[in-house]
């Protein structure tokens, strides 16, 4: 049963305080007594960049439905977003896309989004995340195991060895860390983990903007089609200035050296980017990110997993992140996870089978970020290993959509709303334009 107050439990711990750990514990306040962030961070004051999120030196983007979901969790976020310096670009007109050979047309969606650093999302979140009733956040806190009884996890231990128990436990300590290993090597979890060699690097650099460009607010994907390999991204964010992020597939890498770099965005298939940045001064370190392969732990389909276990964010999934699904993911599940405790808190349930609710929502969202991002990789020789059974029909969808959305005005707003996850992925199927969509793509496989 549940505890007075609408609490399930004494406490909760999440491993993590990256945006998925901040989310998750949103998620969390207010249903337990106290929740207790732990980082092995020395996590700082303000928006800078930290050790343990290498790519959060890069460029990031929040799509609405992970505004959405933040929003819910953490509401008046948005409007903090915007008084820290947050630019405010409409979907379908400040984003000029470069898609597989082409701009993408313009058209007013409807929403706008956030355009930010982020270390500054970071730093907003942690301090609205630290101001909730009984959270704490500690830093500089290294988790060496999650503690397992009789199949259900209590707690953690730390490096120190001591002890912390917990009524519930996340985990967002990321795709590569060492806790999941722990746990199947402690005999306590058995998964299968599904990996594809998407061999993708990208080097990224902040500029001030030149005097012309200061109140323009306009960002440029490239994301051109095989067999160009190069690809590139400018947003403006807070303080007026720009983040680029410039990248190539394969086992390549792009240079490190300010002027190699903007000599590289002078070879994207526009100069959009290059112009910007050619007279532009680099105001932080170049950073090169290197994803040599997408993975995702099934761990909803797992013969054994600990009770009160919940993993977040890339310790789920993790996909190629210059399709900026991450945070909008991640938030989307700890959205979910909210509802799922309040409907409990509310009825009484308790804890008990949590982790299988919470595996089947977080799961769905994984899988539509998985399956966009690997069906959009496979297209590129450099992603290495054999291309799945349905992988000719998701492109012939992709490319459908894709010429629907450049004759009709419908498509073309449908097309921006599946990319930011604002609707359902079977809309194509169920929706209002399915017919026009299947008739379109039946002709097109039968031509």
């Amino acid at each position: 049963m549940s505890k007075s107050g609408g609490q399930l439990g004494r406490s909760a711990i999440v491993v993590g305080a990256g945006i998925g750990g901040l989310a998750a514990a949103a998620a969390l306040a207010g249903k337990f007594g106290t929740v207790t962030m732990l980082d092995r961070d020395s996590l700082p004051e303000g928006a800078s960049w930290r050790m343990g999120a290498g790519q959060g030196a890069h460029v990031h983007q929040l799509l609405k439905a992970g505004e959405q979901s933040l929003e819910r969790l953490l509401p008046g976020i948005t409007e903090d977003f915007y008084r820290a310096g947050a630019v405010d670009m409409r979907v379908g007109r400040d984003v000029k896309v470069f898609d597989f050979g082409g701009w993408m047309d313009e058209c007013d969606v409807g929403f706008s989004v956030t355009s930010l650093s982020r270390p500054a999302y970071e730093s907003i979140l942690r301090r609205r995340v630290a101001a909730l009733p009984g959270v704490t956040i500690r830093g500089e806190t290294d988790v060496r195991r999650f503690t397992v009884e009789g199949g259900r996890c209590t707690g953690v231990e730390l490096s120190d060895g001591m002890v912390l128990t917990a009524d519930l436990v996340v985990d967002s300590s990321g795709m590569t860390g060492p806790l999941m290993r722990q746990l199947v090597e402690d005999g306590h979890a058995e998964y299968e983990s599904e990996h594809i060699r998407i061999n993708v690097a990208y080097t990224t650099a902040r500029f001030r903007k030149p005097e012309k460009y200061r109140d323009e607010k306009i960002g440029f994907f490239f994301l051109p089609a095989p067999p160009e390999k190069h690809f590139g991204f400018i947003l403006p964010i807070e303080n007026d200035e720009w983040i680029i992020s410039l990248g190539t597939r394969g086992h390549d890498a792009p240079p490190r050296d300010v002027a190699a770099l903007k000599e590289y965005a002078s070879k994207l298939p526009d100069p959009a980017v290059y112009d910007r940045i050619k007279d532009a001064e680099a105001v932080s370190e170049l950073k090169t990110f290197r994803k040599g392969t997408a993975t995702r732990r099934k761990i909803w389909e797992a013969p054994k997993w600990p009770k009160r276990l919940l993993p977040a964010g890339d310790a789920l999934s993790s996909v190629n992140p210059t399709y900026g699904q991450g945070m909008t993911v991640t938030a989307c599940a700890a959205d979910a996870l909210s509802g799922l405790l309040s409907k409990r808190a509310e009825t009484g349930a308790g804890l008990d089978g949590l982790e299988k609710e919470y595996l089947t929502a977080a799961a769905a969202f994984a899988a539509r970020a998985w399956g966009l991002s690997v069906n959009s990789d496979y297209v590129y020789p450099e992603t290495e290993g054999e291309r799945p059974s349905n992988f000719a029909m998701s492109r012939a969808v992709a490319a459908t959509l894709r010429k629907l959305a450049d004759e009709d005005m419908d498509f073309r707003v449908l097309r921006y709303r599946l990319v930011h996850m604002v609707d359902p992925d079977n809309v194509l199927s169920e929706g209002p334009l399915a017919i026009r969509f299947f008739t379109a793509l039946q002709g097109s496989m039968a031509s």
